[in-house]
């Protein structure tokens, strides 16, 4: 996916907070935020754009984001760099004095530091958040109802984001589940549901929200989920489901589910990560002795260069699909 506009650089300087060895120049992943005005004023002279506070509005009102004053300002140049300097200097004062005049590149540099905040546990509350989520949302619903496609909207919109806004909200979604936080869990799941490009991780959210409700429609949900994985294969759904139903007993679909998935292993980390979630939770089923034999082999394997990819007569691969059909049928 292409990022565009402010976001570009939010990315990269998360990916050189990430990682200060990057090479970036300062100016790219400056944190413009916490500039002070007269320092914002100061660069664009630097740059032969003389501006203060009245000058910034007045040319302001001829324009509807700073994308289209940036290129009312820029003259052109040899240096190319210029004009992304001098954009995200303009973007940081459209942002403070034109707070009224927003549009979709500033809604989403907004989402993308509350995200940034809720990552580092540095938001205050949740509830900034969760209004960005619901302007998200809304902003959504408008574009479908011209007639646009949900999940083109979605992934147009996605592009003036840092983040990847699709497994955001599931995470939040997920961790609101584990704090009994349904309410706002189902608002979300409901509310982006037609818009995420694989709608199979929110259908299990689903499921796992029905649990409290109707135990028995939960269960039918799953195995819906199980079949479409048939046709849908993914790896790390179906580990997650194996954890899921495990913790809530359900030894069939735990079993089920570890069983469907053989013909995904590709590498050497995708079976020791099916053997650690099996040794994780047989001992609830009664089957210590087979989590005794895991539980071997998982150390043997321990060196094991994890993108080693997985030959078809690996003899701990034959054991551990064995054990497991035995045991569940």
């Amino acid at each position: 996916m292409q990022t565009k506009g402010r976001a570009l650089f939010n990315l990269l300087r998360m990916n050189w907070v990430e990682d200060s060895q990057l090479s970036v120049e300062p100016w790219q992943v400056e944190n413009y935020r916490t500039l002070p005005l007269e320092k914002l004023f100061e660069m664009a002279g630097e740059l032969n754009i003389s501006l203060d506070k009245d000058r910034f509005v007045h040319y302001a009102t001829s324009c509807e984001s700073p994308e289209e004053l940036t290129e009312a300002l820029w003259l052109g140049g040899e240096d190319p760099s210029e004009h992304d300097r001098i954009y995200l200097i303009v973007f940081e004062l459209w942002r403070r004095l034109q707070p009224e005049k927003q549009s979709l590149s500033l809604f989403c540099d907004e989402l993308d530091y509350l995200i940034d905040l809720y990552d580092r546990a540095e938001l205050p509350n949740d509830e900034p958040l969760q209004t960005a989520l619901s302007e998200l949302a809304r902003i959504l619903d408008e574009s479908v109802d011209r007639g646009q496609p949900p999940k083109e909207v979605f992934q147009a919109l996605s592009e003036y984001c840092a983040h990847d806004l699709e497994a955001f909200i599931y995470d939040l979604a997920a961790s609101q589940i584990d704090l009994g936080n349904n309410i706002l869990a189902s608002e979300l799941v409901d509310g982006f549901f037609a818009y995420v490009e694989d709608n199979k991780w929110f259908e299990f959210l689903h499921a796992r929200l029905m649990f409290d409700a109707d135990e028995e429609e939960a269960h039918f949900m799953i195995d819906r989920l199980m079949e479409r994985l048939q046709e849908e294969p993914d790896f790390e759904l179906l580990l997650e489901i194996a954890r899921f139903m495990a913790s809530k007993g359900s030894r069939d679909h735990f079993f089920r589910a570890a069983l469907d998935a053989k013909p995904y292993l590709q590498v050497e980390e995708d079976f020791q990560e099916l053997l650690a979630l099996s040794c994780e939770f047989l001992p609830f089923f009664d089957q210590d002795e087979m989590h005794e034999v895991f539980t071997d082999m998982l150390k043997r394997r321990a060196s094991a260069p994890l993108e080693k990819e997985l030959r078809p007569g690996d003899r701990d691969l034959s054991t551990y699909f064995s054990q497991m059909k035995s045991v569940a049928q």
